[in-house]
């Protein structure tokens, strides 16, 4: 449905004219609620990228009261002395009556006091683009850049016949097959919906000849129409506006067309952005997405090709990459470890699957083609793989953070067409077979359980000390060393260093532990670490230390509760 630029309407006998007489009789009477000024800024026109697709289709833009009351603003209702002139009607129907105006209670009503049978203006835009899921404010700066209807206080039954200019060809008569406001408002809103969705030949994606006006004498130029909405206007009104046109803001130039120019500087004037596509700011989306970063005993970094935003930057192992909540695809991963070779990474793309395995920094996945990662495997080999797992997680569209996976077990979801969002790796050294045992005796209760491989002894929650430990290597270990450990005790201080099962700290005496170091010794202090950490009075689990470090407090009076120990493989 090729859409005119200007109507030259031929005046043919004394009742047109008499029409024409009297409509600017009453503009003249009433004047105009809208000037002819703009601020929108025309240097920023871009022929081939009009709207963005974000702003064609936000059809939750506007609730239907926000409708109404745009209306209200927009509209001078309530002029009061109107002339006996027309015919009074009560409604205007989708038949072609007589031009007439609508008259109520002596005064003249815009179209947000208009009533179309038994349905409000706002009330019809409003489904319409719920319907066709496109935006209603592109439905209202349609009207207004066709008939003016949104800001004229005096409209007419012809102005509601053609509302949105809907089979409206610049060549020949309006058809009124299409006349009425909301015939016209759902046709203009379905035509746009088929251009969204990919169902149009006319002025695709790519470059198109597009005219200065409907007089082939004013020439025309290729344009690279880059996005669907842009498509789509052109399929309504197929005229770009030549330089006159640009620099006359709302006015006239010659050989100039004006239908997509003032679709821009009213939607620019009233709403903004035009071309908006809807994503903030990336330190927006950065400073709203920081998670604290997991713990991770190995030197890692990462970064994600983000929809829209692209190459996010890398981040440090533990740290979340990508961005949560904002609907955004991971579309590619690269991974590089500290220095040595051994992490292999994958990825299962959308329309592809399963890509191959890169490693070092390469590329998994696709950057430019628009294809969301769905899943991911990485995976250790050689040394790193006999030392650490690989811990990792991703954000996935409709689910949200998904359990932590290790060692080349898949995250995300395959064959249920849903993206990651974002993606956090740690490494992990990997835990001796040969449990250390260790067990704790607490005020209140004596000797608690064994525990062994960073279970907690103690306990929290229940505010009571920690007076004693023990700590016993199994046999395979302690014959190639030692564990050795010491205490700080209330009133006493640091006391002497014990091991290999030694009681450290006091029994029977109501004093609290509130630090302690731990070390090994000899072969063993060679191939492993010793990990702990304490849960402390008022403090909670301070973080992990290791190998005569300490954990716990010294000269604050706090009691230790709490304690978990590992050893680890360097």
């Amino acid at each position: 449905m090729r859409r005119r630029n200007y109507r030259n309407l031929v005046v043919f006998g004394l009742g047109i004219f008499v029409a024409i007489f009297l409509f600017v009789f009453l503009a003249q009477k009433f004047g105009k609620v809208e000037g002819n000024t703009s601020a929108a800024n025309l240097n920023n026109f871009q022929a081939g990228h009009i709207i963005s697709d974000y702003q064609m289709t936000d059809y939750r833009s506007m609730s239907e009261a926000d409708i109404q009351n745009f209306l209200w603003s927009k509209g001078r209702c309530y002029n009061t002395n109107f002339s006996s002139v027309g015919t009074r009607v009560d409604y205007f129907s989708d038949q072609t009556p007589p031009t007439t105006w609508h008259v109520k209670d002596g005064h003249t009503v815009c179209l947000a006091e208009e009533n179309m049978n038994g349905e409000s203006a706002a009330h019809i835009i409003w489904q319409a683009a719920q319907d066709y899921h496109i935006n209603p404010k592109v439905l209202i700066v349609l009207i207004q850049k066709e008939t003016g209807l949104i800001t004229d206080p005096i409209p007419n039954s012809w102005d509601y016949q053609r509302t949105a200019g809907y089979g409206c060809p610049d060549t020949a008569a309006c058809s009124e097959k299409y006349y009425g406001f909301k015939n016209q408002i759902r046709n203009a809103a379905e035509l746009f919906r088929i251009v969204m969705d990919g169902n149009s030949s006319y002025y695709p994606i790519g470059n198109n000849n597009v005219r200065y006006s409907p007089d082939p004498a004013c020439g025309s130029s290729t344009v690279y129409i880059q996005n669907l909405a842009t498509s789509a206007l052109y399929r309504y009104t197929p005229y770009q506006p030549n330089a006159g046109a640009l620099a006359a803001g709302y006015g006239t130039a010659h050989c100039g067309a004006y239908g997509n120019r003032n679709f821009y500087s009213y939607f620019e004037d009233w709403f903004g952005n035009i071309t908006w596509d809807g994503w903030p700011s990336l330190s927006t989306v950065l400073s709203n997405n920081r998670l604290p970063a997991e713990e991770t005993d190995y030197e890692l970094t990462y970064q994600s090709h983000v929809e829209h935003y692209g190459w996010l930057g890398w981040a440090n192992g533990g740290e979340m990459s990508g961005t949560a909540g904002y609907g955004a695809r991971m579309e590619a991963l690269q991974i590089k470890s500290g220095g040595e070779t051994g992490i292999e990474y994958r990825a299962h793309v959308q329309n592809i699957g399963w890509m191959n395995y890169v490693k070092d920094g390469a590329i998994a996945g696709t950057t430019g083609d628009g294809l969301r990662m769905e899943a991911v495997q990485i995976r250790l080999t050689g040394t790193l793989a006999k030392r650490f797992d690989i811990y990792y997680r991703t954000h996935v569209e409709g689910i949200g953070w998904m359990d932590w996976v290790k060692n080349n077990e898949i995250s995300g979801t395959v064959n249920e067409s849903r993206r990651i969002e974002a993606i956090q790796i740690k490494m992990v050294k990997k835990k001796v077979s040969n449990k250390l045992e260790y067990s704790a005796h607490v005020q209140d209760i004596g000797w608690m359980n064994t525990v062994s491989d960073g279970e907690t002894a103690g306990t929290t929650g229940r505010a009571l000390r920690v007076e004693a430990i023990k700590i016993k290597l199994p046999e395979e270990l302690a014959q190639k060393g030692s564990i050795i450990y010491r205490t700080h005790v209330q009133n006493i201080g640091w006391m002497g260093d014990v091991k290999d099962g030694a009681l450290a700290g006091t029994t029977g005496d109501g004093l609290r532990m509130e630090a302690i170091e731990i070390r090994l010794t000899d072969a063993l202090a060679n191939k492993y670490s010793v990990y702990y950490r304490a849960h402390v009075q008022n403090i909670g689990w301070m973080g992990w230390v290791k190998d005569g470090a300490l954990a716990g407090t010294t000269g604050d009076g706090l009691r230790m509760e709490a304690i978990e120990i590992e050893l680890v493989e360097k």
